[in-house]
């Protein structure tokens, strides 16, 4: 049976090298909290549904229970009429010309439209609108036109100041206990736009975190050698006991 202490110290090996592997993953959230953190960098992505969000506002998402969890990984796309995020889960918005004043729901395209993949040049712009393009026909000229269709606005979400959101997996985070916080749209009074064709870099910085896992390693090793020289020693009194 392993000691408590030793037990840390494993436990703080493998939580700094969680961080040096997750230093690339798109809205990458450190085990180790501001130790290792990064300022958010937005990368060029070709995908018009990828989007970065600006610095210390998150994305929301339904979990597989429905409660809101938070990202700044915007690598979103189209699972049926619906926006998903990287992991499945459906993105969180306001349909149409609805605002903060109501609840954030899955967004949606239209189904008929999906149905029919009526939906050319979908993407998300700097306001988070969703929006796609979708042919008609004049049913009295034959005449051929495009619509431009809004589905609905991305929400965003910030923490107050201070509060630290408490981390779930490598990429989401919730609201501690008793926090609620602030929602909105890009571009409104309150969140900068978002930044289009482009991912989020992940918030770890990875020559920080290769060093603190270094250390851990140090410590481990050190903690090592130290249990087997009293190990060492423990023998050597019990033989000259004998």
């Amino acid at each position: 049976m392993i000691s408590r202490a030793t037990s840390d110290a494993l436990e703080r090996v493998a939580q700094r090298a969680q961080d040096a592997l997750a230093a690339f993953t798109p809205g990458a959230v450190p085990q180790r909290g501001a130790s290792v953190g990064t300022a958010p960098r937005a990368q060029f992505a070709l995908d018009p549904l990828s989007v970065a969000a600006p610095p210390g506002a998150f994305f929301v998402t339904a979990g597989a229970d429905g409660s809101p969890r938070y990202t700044r990984d915007g690598t979103f796309a189209l699972r049926g009429d619906t926006l998903v995020s990287s992991d499945g889960s459906p993105v969180l918005g306001y349909a149409g010309a609805s605002g903060p004043g109501t609840l954030p729901a899955p967004l949606h395209i239209d189904p008929s439209d999906a149905a029919l993949a009526r939906h050319a040049d979908l993407h998300l712009d700097a306001t988070g609108a969703l929006t796609y393009t979708r042919p008609t026909i004049d049913p009295r000229t034959g005449a051929r036109a495009n619509e431009r269709i809004v589905a609905g606005r991305v929400a965003l979400a910030r923490f107050p100041a201070g509060t630290e959101p408490t981390r779930i997996d490598g990429t989401h985070v919730v609201a501690p206990p008793g926090v609620l916080p602030h929602l909105g749209t890009p571009g409104d009074a309150t969140f900068a736009g978002l930044t289009t064709n482009a991912r989020d870099g992940g918030g770890i910085d990875i020559d920080t975190a290769l060093d603190r896992l270094a250390d851990a390693y140090t410590t481990f090793s050190a903690m090592r050698a130290a249990f087997a020289a009293r190990g060492s020693t423990d023998r050597t009194a019990t033989e000259l006991v004998k």
